[in-house]
């Protein structure tokens, strides 16, 4: 069964703090995940007052992870930061984690990629490039990505102040065709 992608709601926010506490998921998504402190980060998406887009991810009606998107030149800041790796214009940032680890290793995550890298060019069909930053220690997830059409363009520290992208970084980059 291919995954979907539903918008995520403040309901969905105890399933964030969960999958965030994870061990499979701490070290990469680094960033408190008490209710409040997710409510101050997600709650602005889930009103619209941030332009990412923030999705639960859900294989047979269930949900099992989460994803987001964003256009590059809606997060200057984050652009910034990936200056060194290339230009990036006309591009979508992507994150994503599947909150249950009995779900990984499985085939899963390059098929939730995949799936929603398709919706992505759908919403934003002028896109030219897909972008993900992932931790050259996360081997899951940038095989992952690998699997999924992304192909490695830079490796190296990216200067960000998103205790998330401390230490060496791939960053992968899937093209429009």
């Amino acid at each position: 069964m291919e995954p979907s992608f539903r918008r995520l709601a403040r309901e969905d926010f105890s399933l964030l703090s969960d999958w965030f506490s994870r061990p499979h998921v701490e070290p990469w998504w680094r960033e408190p995940y008490d209710l409040g402190s997710i409510e101050k980060s997600y709650g602005p998406c889930v009103d619209g007052l941030d332009p990412t887009e923030l999705f639960v991810i859900e294989r047979q009606g269930s949900p099992i992870g989460f994803a987001q998107r964003y256009l590059l030149d809606d997060n200057p800041t984050w652009k910034r930061s990936l200056a060194p790796t290339g230009e990036h214009e006309k591009a979508v940032g992507i994150d994503y984690l599947i909150g249950d680890e009995t779900l990984t290793g499985m085939g899963l995550g390059p098929r939730v990629i995949d799936g929603f890298v398709r919706s992505t060019w759908l919403r934003y069909p002028s896109a030219l490039e897909i972008v993900v930053a992932v931790h050259q220690a996360n081997r899951r997830s940038w095989r992952a990505l690998e699997k999924a059409g992304f192909e490695r363009t830079w490796s190296g520290d990216l200067e960000s102040d998103d205790p998330s992208d401390a230490g060496p970084n791939f960053v992968y980059v899937r093209r429009s065709t």
